[in-house]
């Protein structure tokens, strides 16, 4: 496959997150160099403007990369595919996505592998409820969907197959559901008019449309992901090949990581996590005020990872299964 097919490939491969940001190519890896002459070992990362994505701004910021010996460029892109080109093309050494995305790579012949855990979800903090607009008098529960549209923010996200598992489960036809694709914004505004019945939303957006009275909770469709059990939302990767090679800066950036998900985690830090997320993503007062902070996790085992690569296959996203343990490099080799 040539370097442009990989690019198209990767380029039509996942869904966009509906984030503002831009993509700065930079040219190729030069940490051994670096590394070389004594001083801290030079790195690109890229990532997306928001608390799923704030690792990198938080660890900068705080000082966690510097510790491990590490001088890192963070990158603000749009979404996923320029994700997973940014890191193909090594003007990226890392970067933060789905696994979801990492999978359907693996499943191209794109060797990406985890090599660091991203958001976490947990029954106490899910991260996406889907939105009944208050217009919607006539559902009540999940089995009032069926016939109906839900928006999502694109279609095998995350968040789109999450509520096709949560209908399925409650018994509802899925293909009698239409599937409208907005981004999160606009969802609220759909939800406003009664353009559509129900969304599923990301925080901050749940928060201030339930504080607008443009609608309100009705399940988070994650707890269909992995039975109400934890599971990794995003994760950081790498290539292959760059893993191999470089399995000291692997190591560094793990633990560079690790100290950033224990001060984010700490809800001491909670006002510093918003004002650090708030000067990169610049997100008005009112939405970092309503924000519910993301939770991170250290972990990639395979069964943190593999549930949500089963909800692909259940819903067709996936062609053929994939073993977690496949995408995720084992002690940055």
């Amino acid at each position: 496959m040539t370097a442009t097919n990989v690019v198209r490939k990767l380029l039509g491969m996942a869904a966009v997150f509906t984030l503002v940001g831009s993509l700065a190519a930079c040219g190729g890896d030069d940490s051994a160099t670096t590394a070389a002459t004594g001083g801290p070992t030079k790195i690109t990362i890229s990532t997306v403007a928001a608390d799923s994505g704030a690792q990198g701004f938080l660890a900068k910021e705080k000082g966690f990369f510097t510790a491990q010996g590490l001088d890192v460029d963070v990158k603000i892109v749009a979404g996923v595919p320029e994700l997973a080109a940014a890191v193909q093309s090594g003007g990226s050494q890392f970067a933060l996505t789905s696994p979801a995305s990492i999978a359907s790579a693996s499943a191209s012949g794109i060797p990406f592998r985890i090599v660091a855990g991203g958001l976490l979800y947990t029954k106490e903090k899910p991260g996406v409820w889907l939105m009944i607009g208050d217009k919607a008098t006539d559902v009540k529960e999940l089995k009032d969907l069926g016939g109906k549209s839900i928006a999502t923010n694109a279609l095998n996200t995350l968040p789109h197959l999450s509520t096709l598992a949560a209908l399925d489960d409650a018994g509802v036809d899925v293909k009698t559901v239409n599937f409208v694709t907005l981004n999160f914004p606009a969802i609220g505004q759909a939800l406003e008019s009664g353009q559509v019945p129900a969304g599923a939303v990301v925080s901050p957006f749940y928060d201030q449309q339930e504080a607008a009275k443009i609608a309100h909770r009705l399940v988070s469709p994650y707890d269909s992901v992995n039975n109400g059990k934890d599971f990794l939302n995003t994760t950081w990767f790498a290539k292959e090949d760059y893993i191999a090679d470089n399995s000291a800066v692997v190591e560094k950036f793990r633990a560079a990581m690790k100290a950033t998900n224990a001060w984010a985690n700490d809800p001491a830090n909670e006002a510093e996590r918003k004002s650090i997320l708030q000067k990169y993503t610049e997100l008005p007062d009112d939405a970092i005020n309503a924000l519910e902070l993301a939770l991170y996790g250290d972990e990639t085992t395979p069964d943190l990872v593999q549930p949500l690569l089963d909800v692909m296959v259940r819903f067709g996203a996936l062609k053929e299964p994939i073993k977690a343990e496949t995408i995720i490099a084992a002690d940055g080799k």
